[in-house]
């Protein structure tokens, strides 16, 4: 039955893949069926529905949908961006470091994917920058501190962590995706040539009304509440060290009091797709893991794996995953259980930190493709504000799909120097 439940994850992801349909969904079905296959009762599978992690998504996003629909997120994103026209030379390394300060204190964490792209792009291409770099540094800039425990994307492979077993590295994972993605930038910086300006052909683009010049109005008083109800919450999840999900929900309640957002828009705003996905195959884990798949996936990449390649194995491994599914419901659930017994098999060549940073970074390089949600946004932003070409916009996607693949590889190499074991004393 081990061979079975691990064939039923990669029929999971295939039939999705195919079918173009939720994968967690699919997997919530095939959770049901697998279990009753293997003699599980109907009360053993739904023991292993992941209800922390649905309140921690469901609860995050509300509070995110909110944020939104009222457009204090936005607002405070071209606030920033517009207060730097003047810096025009530092403007890429700006991005990226404005976007990774935004990102980690943003509950939903994705204000640098969804946002943020079309702001910085047509900002960028009005001082001369390539605004695919651009789009690609404010990608970066958001996965650098994706990891931080006060977001759902932290808070949530934090809780994956500690559920197999290992101690509470939130520090450590959220510094080394700061060192992993600054990294990755600076090496993007130097393949676009960020150094030259205006780099576009005359007449290559065609710039709209959208990507002018951006007039901001003043922060109403929702907006002013929105923003305290934040900070507000980031302390409560930071010092007083309370669950992310009750904690987003309780000033998500706050806030529809105040009549600061409605709340059908808000309810309508949260992403049921991506929660389902995470819950789904989150499920299915589960039940693979009751009936011993994943113990012979342990198996089986233990039998592959030596000291010079387990950690670019997992690394990349978790990269190509993640062009077919969500990073934290795809490559993190399955592959961190897997480690420990990958490191014992082969001498303990690594911190336990080093492969659990090599899984989670290695799952979010792949944010930038343009199958993902990083990348898509770019090639969204791309298409609204230059009206691109079919042409022009393929020629986009494939360089989106080449940063991805390139950045993927070296992050799975990085993680063979020991770059991740600096952080093991924080």
């Amino acid at each position: 039955m081990a061979v079975i439940s691990l064939l039923s994850l990669i029929f999971v992801i295939a039939v999705g893949v195919y079918t173009k349909k939720n994968i967690g969904i699919i997997s919530l079905a095939v959770a049901i069926v697998l279990g009753m296959i293997g003699g599980l009762s109907s009360n053993d599978v739904i023991s292993g529905f992941p209800t922390s992690l649905f309140l921690n998504l469901f609860g995050m996003f509300f509070f995110f949908a909110i944020a939104q629909n009222n457009g204090s997120l936005e607002l405070l994103s071209k606030k920033l961006f517009v207060s730097f026209d003047r810096l025009a030379i530092l403007y890429p390394l700006i991005v990226f470091v404005v976007s990774a300060l935004i990102t980690i204190v943003d509950p939903g964490g994705l204000t640098g994917y969804v946002v943020l792209p079309a702001i910085t792009m047509s900002v960028g291409y009005q001082m001369g920058y390539n605004p695919i770099m651009i789009g690609v540094l404010t990608i970066f800039g958001a996965n650098a501190t994706l990891m931080t425990p006060v977001g759902v994307f932290g808070n949530t492979a934090n809780l994956i962590v500690t559920d197999a077993g290992f101690p509470n590295y939130a520090t450590q994972i959220l510094l080394n995706g700061v060192i992993l993605f600054s990294i990755a930038g600076i090496l993007v910086y130097i393949a676009f040539r960020g150094w030259k300006r205006k780099q576009q052909a005359e007449g290559a683009l065609s710039i709209e009304g959208s990507a002018g010049v951006i007039s901001l109005p003043a922060f109403s008083s929702q907006q002013k509440l929105t923003l305290l109800m934040l900070v507000l919450m980031i302390f409560a999840i930071m010092f007083l060290k309370t669950h992310a999900g009750l904690t987003a929900l309780v000033f998500s309640i706050i806030l529809l009091l105040a009549k600061a957002a409605d709340e059908k828009d808000a309810f309508l705003g949260v992403p049921w797709e991506t929660i389902f996905l995470c819950i789904g195959i989150g499920n299915l884990l589960s039940v693979i893991d009751t009936m011993g798949g994943l113990t012979l996936l342990d198996s089986m990449l233990s039998s592959i794996t030596t000291k010079a390649t387990l950690a670019p194995l997992l690394g990349i491994t978790s990269s190509i995953m993640s062009f077919f599914s969500l990073a934290i419901a795809g490559p993190i659930p399955t592959l961190i259980p897997s480690i420990e017994v990958l490191n014992v098999s082969n001498g303990n060549p690594f911190m336990n930190i080093e492969l659990i940073s090599t899984v989670i970074n290695g799952g979010f390089t792949a944010a930038i493709s343009p199958l993902s949600l990083g990348g898509a946004m770019v090639l969204a932003a791309y298409g609204t504000l230059f009206k691109p070409s079919v042409e022009e916009r393929t020629k986009v996607f494939n360089k989106l799909f080449l940063v991805a693949i390139v950045v993927s590889i070296i992050a799975g190499l990085l993680a063979n120097t020991g770059i991740y074991s600096i952080t093991a004393g924080f």
